[in-house]
């Protein structure tokens, strides 16, 4: 009977360290480079949801725009404080997405770039910490 304790203890040894070793490694926020997963519903009521995004600097954001509206194309845009545009364009009843990485903290605004939709209120914040 102890042979066999000590077999399945042997056994068992290995993988109780690599997953001891694994989780001491990766920080309380996750792990470093890991991809932000944010969600954006566009509106033809002239609106974002949520209106205020937080993402962490220096890890890769993936954005979903998800087009709710049955009319307009929509798009999201942050086109000042960037070393480059962000932007993407979802069709009526349809979503799509990219990847973009910020380095560097602030508050950034998006904006929809479709003619009169931002001076109708469509845009929001997006807060890098």
């Amino acid at each position: 009977m102890k042979r066999a304790s000590l077999l399945v203890l042997v056994a068992l040894l290995p993988l109780v360290v690599a997953c001891a070793a694994s989780g001491a490694s990766q920080p309380a926020g996750g792990a470093s480079g890991s991809t932000q997963q944010l969600t954006v519903k566009s509106m033809d009521a002239m609106k974002f949801d949520p209106a205020t995004l937080t993402a962490r600097a220096g890890q890769p954001i993936q954005l979903t725009l998800d087009n709710s509206g049955s009319a307009l194309a929509h798009d999201f845009d942050i086109t000042t404080g960037l070393p480059q545009p962000v932007t993407v364009i979802a069709q009526p009843g349809q979503k799509a997405s990219l990847t973009f990485t910020v380095d560097k903290p602030g508050t950034y605004t998006y904006v929809c770039g479709q003619p009169g939709h931002e001076a109708a209120g469509m845009k929001g914040t997006l807060t890098v910490q």
